[in-house]
């Protein structure tokens, strides 16, 4: 590119604390007509400045002019002309020049902008905003604004323009109105609900604040969905994918070396340069089906409910309930499933985890009269009784299910107290969760049961192989995956085929026979305490269901 614009000399020029390479404010040009028209086309067109103008480091060849691949062309035009903008990327593709060049013409050509760089750790952003004060050092003088502060925080210009840099935290940037937020690293900010939740004020006050989040995928988790709606167009980012084919210089044998780098692990490969959003390995769920579950935007979002399906007369719904101490730990967190055919569908979710126990049972008495009296299962392992207890003695609700003990076979769903044996709900043994983990396997995957929330969805994406069994990896919550499981566990129930007339597993084994034979094979043997239905009383479930005139 023509690099006919000469460095002027400045008259009285003052450097910013000794620095050379930085003009102090109050330092004036004398422009010319020439200097003013080159002025204005960097002002116009970014492409135009960056490759003229903007200096990077390379590791081989020091200093050097930024020559963006069309991918970062992309990028710049995106971030330019979208006020909203989500970026998936494999490693070492150059977002963070990218990014560099876009901050940069952002606040030299605009006056009174605040841009904060966010980053999971704040090493990360300062280093963003190293390389920002480093193309802004070797810009000729005439481009630069004059400098009022420099240092590895925070960059502030005399247009008023600034640029800080912190780790991503509830308080990071309160108390600043953000015109352009970029945060780097995405996927892997941890509690983002509660970051982005007190940042938003920051950036909602203006309708031109831009937001860029740039990251390579970690999981099903808030990026993902973010992404997913952005692709499907229910969210107003702008999405961009770049691959690690899409730099130039990589080819097979650069796949090749790079995979034998990694120990040949594959999965790794595909999350960090193909940018595929990955379940966790060993995951119950095979990898391949985590990445078809699609989320639904609930119909009716508030106070922890989620609703996916209303109710509708006619049809037959089940409750599934899990319990905590409502201590800010483990949820709170029960399905409405509508069970009338197959596939099975998630209708309402609830999830909460500073709830007490009494409050929780008067919210699932609610929610199930309002779906037609659904029969309720309620998990008793911990504080569950609490619930079960009070969804009996003081809700009175009548469609609460019981289980009993069936010596060598296990636990049955019963109509009511039968002795000692009889519980208020489902005490989760080894059994039953083994149980359960296998036919939800089968569930999910043959598309029998229709996941629509996003939280079970980015659950089930750690829901990961341990001694045995399976449970969340440290630091992830397996809260509602427990209730899928249990789900799936009574859907084998002789007291569910009565209430639904629909025998699971024999649906499932009309579909794949060979394939439930090999999934439930790791479980070894189980039974459900259901061999001889014939010794069996049948339950007239329906007998049991009273109308309700709750709505949710």
């Amino acid at each position: 590119m023509s690099t006919d614009i000469p460095e002027i000399t400045i008259e009285n020029y003052k450097s910013y604390l000794g620095n050379p390479l930085l003009k102090r404010r109050g330092v004036r040009v004398k422009w010319t007509p020439d200097l003013l028209k080159e002025w204005y086309q960097c002002k116009n067109n970014i492409l135009y400045f960056v490759e003229k103008y903007m200096k990077i480091i390379n590791v081989n060849h020091g200093l050097i002019n930024f020559k963006p691949y069309p991918y970062q062309k992309h990028m710049l035009h995106s971030m330019e002309n979208n006020r909203f903008t989500i970026i998936t990327t494999a490693r070492q593709a150059g977002k963070s020049t990218t990014t560099v060049g876009f901050v940069l013409h952002y606040i030299l050509f605009n006056s009174d902008k605040t841009v904060a760089l966010l980053a999971n750790k704040g090493e990360t952003a300062r280093e963003i905003l190293g390389r920002v004060q480093l193309a802004y050092q070797h810009l000729p003088k005439w481009l630069q604004q004059g400098v009022i502060e420099f240092n590895k925080g925070s960059f502030e210009l005399e247009n008023n323009s600034r640029v800080i840099a912190a780790a991503t935290s509830s308080d990071t940037v309160r108390g600043y109105s953000i015109n352009l937020l970029f945060i780097d690293e995405a996927a892997f900010i941890e509690n983002w609900d509660t970051f982005f939740t007190s940042t938003y004020p920051t950036i909602s006050s203006g309708d031109e604040t831009k937001v860029i989040l740039v990251s390579t995928p970690n999981g099903l988790n808030h990026f993902y969905k973010l992404w997913i709606n952005a692709i499907e167009k229910r969210n107003n980012y702008f999405p961009i994918q770049v691959k690690w084919q899409d730099v130039p210089g990589r080819d097979d044998n650069w796949k090749r070396d790079t995979l034998a780098a990694m120990n040949f692990d594959t999965e790794k490969f595909a999350q960090e340069y193909d940018t595929e959003f990955m379940g966790s390995s060993g995951t119950l769920i095979a990898g391949w089906k985590l990445k078809e579950l699609v989320h639904k935007n609930p119909l009716i979002e508030r106070e922890n409910m989620y609703q996916y399906l209303p109710c509708q007369e006619g049809r037959s719904y089940v409750v599934i309930v899990d319990v905590s101490k409502g201590r800010g730990l483990d949820y709170s967190a029960f399905h409405v499933i509508d069970v009338t055919d197959m596939p099975y569908q998630q209708a309402f979710t609830y999830r909460n985890n500073t709830i007490a126990p009494l409050d929780y049972a008067e919210i699932v008495y609610r929610v199930a009269r309002s779906y037609n009296n659904a029969a309720v299962l309620v998990e008793v392992n911990n504080m569950g009784d609490q619930v079960a207890m009070a969804l009996h003695n003081d809700f009175e609700y009548d469609n609460l299910l019981f289980t009993e003990n069936a010596g060598k076979m296990g636990k049955r769903i019963t109509a009511g107290f039968g002795g000692n044996n009889t519980d208020f709900g489902i005490n989760t043994t080894k059994n039953v969760k083994a149980t359960g983990c296998s036919i939800l396997k089968l569930l999910i995957e043959q598309n029998q049961l229709i996941i629509n929330d996003f939280n079970t969805i980015n659950e089930l994406s750690t829901f990961s192989k341990k001694a045995g069994s399976y449970e969340a990896e440290p630091g992830n919550h397996d809260d509602l995956v427990m209730g899928l499981v249990l789900f799936a566990w009574l859907s084998d129930q002789a007291y569910f085929r009565e209430y639904t007339n629909i025998h699971t597993l024999a649906k499932l084994r009309e579909k794949s026979d060979e394939d439930i034979s090999n999934d439930l094979l790791p479980f070894g043997f189980f039974s459900d305490g259901m061999e001889d239905l014939d010794d069996v009383p049948v339950i007239n479930i329906r007998s049991w269901i009273d109308s309700s005139e709750d709505t949710f």
